[in-house]
């Protein structure tokens, strides 16, 4: 009987780098044919999700994008005031409304998809809406498992980057 000895270094590789392209983001971009940046030059971001808010990363992506954002608290304050939160959700019924008192051309909306705190992964929803129509504008998702010790907020904001790095910028 013949045993063949097969060299470990080819099946370490392949497992390293199985390992590797694990680790990178998912990552789903969905941009229309005729979509046209200049249009949303002023955008509110809002999180949808009362667990974990990961808005600030997306508002700041946006920034180094080029667009006008406006500041996420103040967004809350106003649509607190004028009734748009119940209980601590968002009324989406009038965008239009919403659209026009914030004085923006979009919102983007966050939400978290699917949470595991046991592997400690993420699968995130960023989408952004003309408030005038309630159409999408652009769609986004993202997901990624962490690494051993990882902060989730470190986590959050390498996926949002991650997602968003195609989005073409505000001229």
């Amino acid at each position: 009987m013949r045993i063949k000895i097969v060299p470990s270094f080819p099946i370490s590789a392949m497992l390293l780098l199985a390992g590797c392209l694990s680790a990178s983001v998912q990552k789903d971009l969905i941009l229309p044919r005729d979509y046209q940046p200049g249009q949303y030059e002023r955008v509110a971001v809002i999180n949808l999700d009362r667990q974990v808010d990961f808005s600030e990363y997306v508002e700041a992506e946006l920034l180094r994008k080029g667009y006008k954002v406006k500041e996420g608290f103040r967004v809350v304050q106003v649509l607190r005031k004028e009734g748009f939160f119940v209980e601590e959700s968002i009324n989406l019924d009038n965008l239009g409304k919403i659209g026009a008192l914030l004085d923006v051309q979009g919102i983007v909306f966050c939400r978290i998809l699917e949470f595991s705190r046991f592997r400690d992964s993420y699968r995130l929803s960023i989408k952004m809406v003309a408030p005038h129509t309630g159409n999408i504008v652009w769609s986004a998702q993202g997901a990624k498992e962490g690494r051993r010790g990882q902060k989730s907020s470190d986590l959050l904001k390498e996926i949002v980057h991650s997602t968003l790095k195609k989005l073409p910028p505000h001229p």
